[in-house]
């Protein structure tokens, strides 16, 4: 299976051509980026680069996979990846006067940036925010499983059942998955192997719609996904909580007029979900 960190690696690759400047771009190790490329090598089963000292070309197959990279995740941003990219423009309509910049990335990338102060707050799940941060909640969310339409999983399906199909992951220890199980059925089952992992809502929603597997996704993203229609759920009984997400700030920035707004504006925002 491909992950989506994979790709951004032939991307970065494609852009630069130095596993280096590579590794700038995307803010990790060149040791990290040498690994992914190794991986992804592994998986596709055919030479993606050919290297001359520090260079690195793609070969025609690795620049045949790095257009399907590109598309792949312009998919992700035309569709938006969360609540929070389709609202902003409402933030900013409505506070012309602020100047505002919003970026989605992993959790470890944007707690850096944060740390750093090139980010003025962070918006991710209360148990990822960092102890040196101030917090406040914004909502909670809740869970729930989604299946393929010839999958045969009902109300009365135990875990075991629901376990005996291919099952499809956010990353590669997806713990809103195993967050579910847990709150569901009262046990954290061991050693699943997903068949993919992909790190979007939206892709996991089509890929559940295209038979290949089972998925655990928020609710607010199935309310919003025009995917709803084409994958299957069990309803309230099989919504969980998940977690609180949290609005997160630098403790001396606590009265900043733009902190203070935006809070108030995502807030309602979140009443909504």
């Amino acid at each position: 299976m491909i992950e989506s960190s994979q790709l951004q690696v032939l991307i970065a690759l494609s852009h630069n051509e130095n596993i280096s400047k590579a590794a700038q771009e995307l803010n990790v190790t060149q040791s990290a980026v040498s690994q992914a490329l190794k991986n992804l090598e592994a998986k596709v089963a055919f030479p993606i680069v050919t290297r001359q000292g520090k260079s690195v070309n793609l070969t025609e197959n690795g620049m045949r996979l790095a257009k399907v990279a590109k598309q792949y995740f312009k998919r992700i941003e035309e569709t938006g990846k969360t609540w929070l990219s389709s609202r902003m423009l409402d933030f900013l309509t409505a506070y012309p006067q602020l100047e505002v910049k919003l970026s989605m990335d992993f959790p470890e990338t944007l707690i850096k940036k944060f740390e750093q102060h090139e980010v003025d707050c962070l918006i991710m799940p209360e148990h990822l925010v960092p102890a040196f941060a101030d917090k406040k909640d914004l909502h909670s969310e809740y869970s729930t499983l989604v299946f393929p339409e010839s999958f045969n999983i009902t109300a009365k399906s135990d875990l075991k059942e629901i376990l005996s199909h291919p099952i499809i992951f956010y990353d590669n220890n997806d713990p809103t998955f195993y967050r579910w199980c847990k709150e569901k059925f009262g046990v954290v089952p061991r050693n699943l192997k997903p068949r993919l992992v992909v790190n979007s809502f939206g892709q996991m929603l089509q890929a559940v719609n295209e038979g290949i597997g089972i998925a655990v996704v928020p609710t607010h993203v199935m309310k919003r996904s025009y995917k709803r229609e084409n994958v299957k759920t069990v309803g309230k009984e099989f919504e969980v909580f998940n977690n609180k997400v949290s609005f997160a700030f630098h403790a001396d920035e606590a009265d900043n007029y733009k902190i203070k707004e935006l809070y108030k504006f995502l807030l309602q925002v979140a009443k909504e979900l």
